[in-house]
């Protein structure tokens, strides 16, 4: 690391003093501009994420970018415009595309083991109240958020853009909101309806509310022809019926994020193709857009419409 940029230069001093002799900006642009800067991530509040990382790219950088890819899906298509002006490689840090039970997941569907696919269930269920979860919450863009959705984006494209690589791509929502939590303005909470292009129905519960005694950040239960698939808390189960089946216990340590920073390394280094790219990451996107028109609407939305 041999520099660092954030508005409040002691943040910036703070994280040097860790890493040796990184020098410290109060402007990212004056970082870009170094020419013995390779690569960045940038690590902003949402509605700065497409802003900051276009210019990222304008400079000539390799560039890893917190999720979600922009604060809308119209920002996100002009990042897209961006990226494809430049040939050096732009990877969006969702981790979960990196998670190995997603991969353990992928490979269990491919070999037949639930057959045909028709059903699911999604749900995350934790409370923003909570001591673990202040961390996230005392941030003021997200007490106030300055983009749509708020938290619900902010949070939401986690466990959408698992479904969208794990059973394919969504076609409709209809969802409602919740807005329960006064220190959050904007709707906390997420109950969705959705139907996948290839015929596949689920529902989807996010509830950031929950006073729950153990949280939930990924519970996920796939209904097929030949049997289920449940994943929930590091564990991933897959059987044909009572009676049966087999279960493999994952580190919650691990969600994904050494994957996604290989993946960032082998891609500049031209040993693999990047996995997040900014396309997939602008579909999760589309899809809590069109959830929140559908919940201010009280209809139903299609991916790709009118979002």
């Amino acid at each position: 690391m041999v520099a660092i940029a954030s508005p409040g230069i002691e943040k910036a001093q703070a994280l040097a003093s860790l890493t040796g002799a990184a020098r410290t900006y109060v402007d990212y642009r004056d970082l870009l501009a170094a020419t013995d800067v390779d690569a960045v991530l940038t690590a902003v509040p949402i509605a700065a994420n497409a802003r900051v990382l276009m210019d990222s790219v304008a400079a000539g950088k390799h560039v890893i970018a917190e999720k979600p890819l922009a604060a809308t899906v119209t920002e996100g298509r002009e990042v897209l415009n961006a990226c494809a002006a430049t040939s050096k490689v732009v990877l969006i840090a969702e981790n979960y595309r990196y998670r190995p039970d997603l991969l353990k997941a992928q490979t269990i569907i491919s070999s037949g083991a639930v057959g045909e696919i028709f059903a699911f269930q999604l749900s995350v269920k934790f409370d923003i109240d909570a001591a673990v979860r202040k961390i996230w919450t005392e941030r003021s863009w997200r007490q106030d958020a300055q983009h749509p959705g708020g938290f619900l984006l902010d949070a939401g494209v986690h466990p959408v853009s698992f479904l969208r690589d794990l059973l394919g791509e969504v076609e409709e929502v209809f969802a409602r909101t919740l807005d329960r939590n006064p220190l959050i303005k904007g709707p906390d909470s997420l109950v969705m309806q959705l139907k996948l292009i290839n015929g596949v129905a689920g529902q989807y519960l996010a509830l950031y509310t929950a006073k729950v005694k153990h949280e939930t950040v990924l519970q996920l239960s796939i209904f097929g022809s030949r049997g289920t698939m449940e994943l929930n808390s590091g564990v991933l189960e897959w059987s044909s019926g009572p009676g049966t089946g087999e279960r493999v216990r994952f580190s919650r340590s691990d969600r994904g994020y050494f994957g996604e920073w290989c993946n960032f390394i082998d891609a500049i280094e031209e040993v693999s193709p990047v996995i997040s790219t900014p396309e997939r990451a602008l579909g999760d996107v589309e899809v809590i857009a069109a959830a929140l028109l559908s919940a201010t609407d009280g209809r139903p939305v299609r991916i790709g419409g009118s979002c």
